[in-house]
């Protein structure tokens, strides 16, 4: 029997009647001119390496030993246990929603291309025109963070060999912009290879992680220095001066919000993966459900070690997790070891998400929406990357950084807004599908939720804008210029900016997603 297409579907979730198999390249390739762009990057991702792309990005082991400051530090063990499952199943309706869309509309614009194509017509331009600019400010600065945490983590590293170390500004800032120069050198290879390197990362990070999860219980049980199963699960320090405990409990939802992030790098590459309308969706839905389970486990595991909450964050390493395998299992060579692994798996988080970056760098010039966008947008012929915004984002990064040599409270002020950004970006294309639910132009592709899609997407709006005002709140009671969160002030300006920009020039020229193609012209 021959081949038959279904025209009410997208050309990349096409399947033979007879084979059940899902076709070519081709067909994916004429889904993307569809959608008004050229085929220019090579397909080189499958669904494995897509997994481990987005696992290796999610990068449970450092990311939640960067963020326990919001967990242990807020209100001690509760948070970590009951805190981390609330908040994780309702950060689950997020990510289903955004893996539909992901199915629908395979493209490396992601986020800003399903707003503009899920809003009702009369908002497209302007609700994808903030999607954007919130994403492109997210990447740059909260990438810059990650390359920050990565500098702090190789401090503490070098603090556990020679505990009298004191790094100076200037030391911090060198070691930050080291890693930035070896991540921009690993994102210019082409996307097979950051497939492969993807996989190691990954199988790093998952050993260590394993290593961590069964020897540090052995050491607390055989040092009889652990927490009871009643302390994990009732026990609440509250240590931000904020009386009602309620709030700050809700105030230790960002940790998952942090760590269970950035899984829309797999959306970003969806024009460099092969049948991408199917391993898209399930590589990021995947990643993500496995990240909340296992990160619920680690918790129990941390919190069953954290006996001395105190004596953890008065560590000099200044990483809680480092803390913690030090005071549980001194400082011996096998905590070093697993504190290198946990140092160069945080690596792989840096890579795969600033990787991601540059594909929205690359994704909005090609809309001709930035400065330089011809340049930005081209894709070399040899690696079949955007090697352009690879070197910009680069650039960017060195930049940001050098702020924290004259304020390290504003640069937290610029990596806090970045949250708020980075929300915001997510919110965006779910909230329009919620307003606009019967947009005739909106195709399912083939991982959709059905029935559950509108309950499970309100769920995610709901969540989302409750997230927002804690995104934005004061980390302590006792308010100063240097504990002031001044992300609402950084997204408030950076709001007061992008809007009327549009509203008084952009309206004019820019015509929104697949309009135009920069990346075509020389």
């Amino acid at each position: 029997m021959a081949d038959t297409i279904d025209t009410k579907r997208p050309p990349s979730a096409v399947h033979s009647v007879e084979t059940g198999q899902v076709l070519k390249a081709d067909l994916e390739d004429e889904h993307l001119h569809a959608m008004g762009y050229e085929q220019h990057m090579k397909r080189g991702f499958n669904l494995w390496s897509m997994i481990a792309f987005c696992l290796t990005g999610l990068g449970l082991l450092p990311s939640l030993g960067g963020t326990m400051w919001y967990s242990l530090g807020y209100l001690g063990l509760l948070p970590m246990t009951w805190g981390w499952l609330v908040a994780s199943v309702l950060i689950l309706s997020m990510v289903f929603s955004l893996a539909e869309l992901s199915s629908s509309m395979p493209t490396a614009g992601g986020l800003y291309y399903w707003t503009y194509q899920c809003a009702p017509p009369k908002w497209k331009r302007l609700a994808c025109w903030i999607t954007a600019w919130c994403m492109v400010l997210s990447a740059s600065l909260g990438g810059a963070s990650f390359f920050m945490t990565q500098a702090d983590m190789i401090q503490a590293l070098v603090v556990m060999f020679h505990p009298a170390f004191e790094p100076t500004d200037w030391q911090t800032y060198l070691i930050y912009l080291a890693c930035v120069i070896a991540c921009a050198l690993v994102m210019i290879l082409p996307s097979r290879i950051l497939g492969q390197i993807s996989n190691v990362f990954v199988w790093l990070g998952t050993i260590t992680f394993f290593v961590i999860l069964i020897a540090l219980p052995i050491y607390c049980r055989k040092n009889e220095n652990h927490t009871s199963a009643k302390e994990i699960f009732t026990s609440s320090y509250n240590q931000t001066g904020w009386a009602n405990s309620g709030l700050v409990f809700l105030l230790t939802f960002l940790v998952p919000c942090w760590c269970i992030s950035g899984y829309d790098s797999t959306a970003h590459l969806a024009e460099e993966t092969e049948n991408a309308a199917s391993v898209v969706p399930k590589a990021m839905w995947i990643s993500c459900v496995s990240t909340a389970i296992l990160g619920y486990v680690f918790n129990v595991v941390l919190a069953y070690a954290a006996t001395d909450i105190d004596a953890i964050f008065e560590s000099p390493l200044g990483q809680p997790l480092g803390a913690i395998l030090q005071l549980s299992m001194g400082n011996g060579g096998f905590t070093k070891l697993l504190w290198i692994c946990t140092v160069l798996s945080n690596f792989g988080v840096v890579f795969v998400n600033n990787t991601a970056a540059t594909r929205i760098y690359f994704a909005y010039a090609r809309d001709g929406a930035l400065p330089f966008s011809a340049w930005l947008s081209h894709v070399n012929q040899v690696t079949k990357t955007p090697i352009n915004a690879s070197i910009a984002l680069s650039l960017v990064f060195a930049l940001i950084g050098l702020i924290s040599l004259g304020s390290s409270a504003a640069l937290q002020a610029f990596f806090s807004g970045s949250s708020l950004a980075g929300a915001t970006a997510y919110l965006m294309p779910v909230l329009m599908r919620c307003l606009y639910e019967r947009n005739p132009e909106y195709v399912s592709g083939p991982f959709s939720m059905g029935k559950w899609s509108k309950p499970v997407r309100m769920i995610a709006v709901v969540w989302t804008v409750f997230t927002l005002p804690l995104l934005a709140f004061p980390h302590s009671a006792h308010v100063t210029a240097k504990t002031f969160n001044w992300s609402p002030v950084f997204y408030a300006t950076m709001l007061l900016l992008v809007v009327p920009w549009y509203l008084i020039r952009a309206h004019k020229w820019f015509e929104g997603p697949g309009a135009k193609d920069a990346s075509t012209r020389s």
